[in-house]
């Protein structure tokens, strides 16, 4: 298990940065990284992926998560609204990127399946976490009745349907790429949203997930603040139940307080959940990859970013130092 963050810019003041902080491990995206196509809608290209690597080697980065291009016309969105022409083009485009990564040797591959996808949040200069740190909150009652302009009404059987069709496809050709997919269930886990059914919203939608295709690739992102954000669910319960069966393929380690159908995103010491015992339990299970703290407070005067990354990324490093994992 180790501590690693996203690349946010592809420059040396980026890579000087991770690499002070003691950093070795990155994930990369369509953003600052774009696909030979308008919309990230094309295959990655072999060549993008070995001129990153090129750029970060000297600093001691590795490139070690990719995220499927995500949001409205990017390379697997009609896929998403069912089984056509157009989008089985889409899955053969997600099955060649799947190979690009294999041959590149990035372990893990990261994606959602959603229309609205993360919908609803207040901007974080209307809400305020400790200190007046600049946060972002989620109220369902403010956006029940709402919904983005290319939402589609899909109960949960066709999302079933239509993520299990897509499954089908990808995940044989991960698993002879060696090439770990880690859904990011989803954010915010209410049961509807846009007209949408959440289907993995739930611990038990997210069990049924690695059931309905059961391979060795299939696996989760956990992230613990939208775990915290399903009411109800025991996260270091889940932690461990997905963690036990290997099916836990990246963490975005992060807090929050409250749960649907209002929270806040926390500081990643601020929350709810006992980040010393959720590590301790990825620990016990054997967990291996990733641990990125993902979303972050705004810090007065850090208008980039760095100073609050640099918090969470120090912070999960005295957890790992803790259970002597580093």
């Amino acid at each position: 298990m180790y501590v690693g963050s996203r690349l946010s810019s592809l420059d040396d003041v980026e890579f000087t940065f991770l690499q002070q902080l003691g950093i070795r491990y990155v994930r990369f995206d369509q953003w600052p990284i774009t696909m030979s196509e308008p919309g990230s809608r094309g295959v990655l290209k072999a060549d993008q992926v070995r001129r990153i690597q090129e750029m970060v080697k000297p600093y001691g980065l590795q490139l070690a998560i990719f995220l499927l291009p995500q949001g409205r016309d990017t390379q697997y969105w009609h896929a998403r609204f069912g089984r056509s022409a157009e989008a089985d083009a889409e899955i053969d485009n997600v099955c060649e990127t799947i190979r690009v990564l294999g041959g590149a040797e990035v372990p893990v591959c990261e994606w959602t399946w959603s229309v609205p996808d993360v919908f609803g949040r207040i901007a974080w200069p209307t809400n305020t976490g400790r200190g007046g740190a600049r946060v972002s909150r989620f109220d369902y009652d403010l956006i029940a009745d709402k919904r983005p302009e290319y939402a589609v009404d899909m109960n949960a059987e066709q999302m079933w349907d239509n993520l299990i069709y897509f499954m089908e496809k990808i995940l044989p050709v991960a698993e002879q790429a060696g090439v770990r997919m880690a859904m990011h269930h989803h954010d915010p886990p209410t049961q509807w949203l846009g007209g949408e059914a959440r289907i993995l919203s739930s611990f038990e939608g997210m069990k049924r997930m690695i059931e309905e295709v059961d391979s060795p690739m299939n696996g989760f992102n956990i992230c613990q603040g939208t775990v915290a954000e399903q009411a109800g669910t025991d996260v270091l319960e889940l932690i461990r139940y997905f963690g036990e069966r290997d099916r836990v393929n990246h963490v975005h380690f992060r807090n929050v307080k409250g749960s649907v159908p209002v929270f806040d995103e926390s500081f990643i010491d601020d929350g709810d959940v006992d980040m010393f015992e959720a590590i301790k339990v990825y620990q016990q299970v054997g967990y291996q990859h990733m641990l990125n703290p993902d979303h972050h407070p705004g810090l007065a005067g850090d208008e980039n970013g760095r100073a609050t990354r640099a918090y969470a990324l120090g912070y999960i490093k005295a957890l790992l130092h803790a259970i002597g994992e580093l």
